[in-house]
């Protein structure tokens, strides 16, 4: 996978610390075994500045390539972006391991050929067992970091699996709450969407899941969802009720302890269809968005369209138009505005086209300019029949783009309704915010 390291090398080249270390874990053992002739140091002396000069290249080196390239790509949502894309995940870590071990063992080797040609009276020891040991001791650290980087740091890369699968039986919703009375208009409405969307094939069902970090704490327990092709839902719930979990649940990233989570194969043909907006955008902040659109149309590209992106004139598509992103298309993810990176992240997922789309919180810190582009696009993907699933705490949002809801609530989903079950957003709200709202609130100040 070409793209992953044209990513690696972008960030090092972006990231001035990660730069300035290789530099010097490079140049420092050279300038090392470089004096050791002109000092006249003995065999003994030599032997230890030379391993001393391994010593400082390993720990210059190793680290910055095989640890913080999987540990960032963790943070920043571009394990989520190779999962969507298509491609097996060990594709991926075969890169990085690929990566974290053959520039190290390549500029090992060559460091060492440097010292048996400069300094002669450490041939002996380079030509002997102690000399390939020394030789090969970056390989070793710098592998040594890679498995540490997957099963310690990175254990949601061993915990993911497959969920595209075909054969999901037909559903509807799931009645298992309706929160307001309705007049007979409404009622009437009610019953026309529920048969529509009975007719459709299901896009997403979850059933009898339960996932938790540890395996005596869960965070979600025997979840039952159902979610219709071409229906836009939203997930509600106060802060640390799974709500994030459950879309890596369902993608994949998250193996459930019980039950399972699946997204219809013979709806979305590949994960390609298949677009999660994260927190962080997807998106690389060491690197431009130019950089990061050409990162991902380089993991899109296949055989027959080997160019996903025109990646010469991206200021004239219609999407980078639409978000103002233009002017901005050379600037560091780092050094955007909160709702520019936001604007950045679902650009970069929609310019693939998905029919399944599960943001996270896309409303969240963005000005009233740029929710407004994210709600009126949202309203064109639900027309188009894109099947939208939006974790949120925007009720007004839900109110304009979703057509039904659901809430987690300590561990469990407890409420699940169509908005149209609602004679207004005020109903609404009071039944999304669980009767917990309150008009006085005493906070002890003035005393």
């Amino acid at each position: 996978m070409k793209a992953v390291l044209y990513k690696d090398l972008q960030q090092i080249r972006h990231n001035g610390a990660m730069l300035a270390v290789t530099i010097i874990g490079i140049t420092m053992p050279v300038l090392l075994i470089a004096f050791i002739s002109p000092i006249g140091l003995g065999a003994k002396t030599a032997g230890t500045v030379l391993q001393f000069a391994i010593l400082s290249f390993t720990m210059g080196l190793a680290p910055t390539l095989s640890l913080d390239a999987i540990r960032d790509d963790l943070g920043n949502g571009t394990i989520v972006t190779v999962r969507a894309c298509g491609r097996p995940l060990r594709q991926y870590l075969a890169m990085q391991l690929a990566y974290a071990i053959i520039p190290v063992t390549v500029l090992s080797l060559a460091l060492m050929t440097f010292a048996y040609l400069d300094v002669p009276i450490l041939r002996p020891t380079i030509a002997g067992p102690q000399g390939i040991a020394l030789a090969f001791t970056p390989t070793l650290a710098a592998l040594a970091l890679y498995l540490w980087s997957i099963f310690v740091k990175g254990k949601a890369l061993i915990m993911t699996t497959n969920t595209l699968t075909s054969g999901i039986p037909a559903g509807g919703f799931s009645d298992t709450w309706t929160g307001a009375d309705t007049d007979s208009t409404t009622a009437s409405d009610t019953a026309r969407t529920a048969t529509t969307f009975s007719r459709m094939p299901l896009a997403v069902r979850v059933t009898d899941m339960t996932f938790g970090y540890k395996r005596n704490k869960p965070v979600l327990e025997h979840i039952n969802l159902d979610v219709p092709a071409g229906q836009s839902l939203g997930i509600l719930g106060y802060n640390g009720v799974g709500k994030t979990t459950l879309f890596g649940v369902i993608t994949g990233l998250l193996r459930p302890q019980e039950g399972s989570a699946a997204i219809n194969a013979d709806v979305f043909h590949s994960m390609r269809e298949v677009f999660q907006l994260t927190d962080s955008g997807n998106l690389s902040p060491t690197m431009t968005i130019r950089e990061n659109l050409k990162f991902r149309a380089m993991l899109y590209a296949t055989h027959d369209d080997p160019h996903p992106l025109d990646l010469q004139h991206l200021d004239q598509l219609p999407m980078i138009q639409a978000f103002e992103l233009g002017e901005h298309l050379d600037k560091k993810v780092k050094d955007l505005s909160s709702g520019l990176k936001k604007r950045a992240g679902i650009v970069a997922g929609m310019l693939f086209d998905p029919r399944l789309i599960l943001l996270d919180e896309p409303t969240n810190a963005v000005d009233p300019v740029t929710r407004q582009l994210l709600i009126d696009l949202m309203r064109q993907l639900k027309a188009d029949g894109r099947t939208i699933l939006t974790i949120t705490h925007d009720l007004d949002y839900c109110w304009e783009v979703t057509d039904r809801v659901i809430i987690l609530n300590d561990r469990y989903l407890i409420k699940d309704c169509r908005l149209a079950d609602f004679a207004g957003i005020d109903d609404f709200k009071r039944a999304a915010t669980l009767g917990r709202g309150r008009a006085h609130i005493d906070f002890g100040l003035g005393r």
